[in-house]
C-alpha cells in the first residue's frame, strides 16, 4: 500500500550537465512572468505529467543562435509534480518571479531546457511557491504513512515486540490465575 513505484532513470553525470550547457544554442537570464499548462500528458493519474509554458521577462541574452534580440521569450517543459516519486534528471522548479539562468534547446513544442532542471540555474528563488498540481489525499495519507515507517520502523518493531510479550504474559498470568482458582 505504501510502496512508491520508481522511473528506471538515473541522475545524469556532471560531465553530461556541462555537455548539454556547452551545446545548448540559447543562453539566458530572465525573470519568470507567467508559468501555464500548455499539455497535459498524464498517461496513469497516479504520476501526472504536464507540459508548460513559462514566460520569461529577458534581463541577459549570454549565447544565441542569431543577432535577434528579444524582451520576452516563451519557453516549455515538462512539469512532474515534487510529490510524485521520481529518478532522473532534476525536476523543473519554476514559479513566477523566479529570476532564474537557462540554457536552451529547440524541442518538440519550442525552445526547453536542455537537460530539464540541470540546466536552470535560480538566481532569485521566490519563496511562496504553489504546486500546480496539488498531491491528492490518498496520497499524502499512503506518502506519510510511509515515511513514519521509514523513520520510526526500529521503535514500532520493538513497540511491537513488547506489546506481545506484554499480551503474553498477561494471558499465561490470566490462565494461572484460573487454575489456582
Amino acid at each position: 500500500m505504501t510502496i512508491f513505484e520508481m522511473k528506471p532513470n538515473a541522475a545524469p553525470p556532471p560531465s553530461e550537465i556541462e555537455k548539454a550547457k556547452q551545446e545548448a544554442p540559447l543562453h539566458l537570464i530572465g525573470t519568470v512572468n507567467s508559468d501555464q499548462l500548455y499539455k497535459d500528458i498524464t498517461e496513469d493519474k497516479e504520476n501526472p505529467i504536464q507540459i508548460r509554458k513559462m514566460n520569461l521577462d529577458v534581463r541577459q541574452i549570454l549565447k544565441a543562435p542569431t543577432n535577434e534580440t528579444f524582451t520576452t521569450f516563451d519557453i516549455f517543459y515538462t512539469y512532474i509534480p515534487s510529490w510524485q516519486a521520481y529518478s532522473g534528471a532534476k525536476r523543473m522548479d519554476i514559479a513566477v518571479g523566479d529570476v532564474i539562468e537557462i540554457w536552451l534547446k529547440k524541442g518538440m513544442y519550442g525552445w526547453e531546457p536542455a537537460l530539464s532542471g540541470n540546466t536552470v540555474k535560480h538566481i532569485k528563488y521566490v519563496e511562496n511557491r504553489k504546486e500546480p498540481i496539488s498531491e491528492p489525499i490518498w496520497h499524502s495519507i499512503k506518502r506519510n504513512i510511509r515515511n513514519v515507517w521509514l523513520r520510526h520502523s526500529s521503535v514500532t518493531v520493538w513497540i511491537g515486540i513488547l506489546v506481545f510479550l506484554f499480551t503474553f504474559v498477561l494471558f499465561a498470568w490470566w490462565k494461572n490465575k484460573q487454575k489456582v482458582s
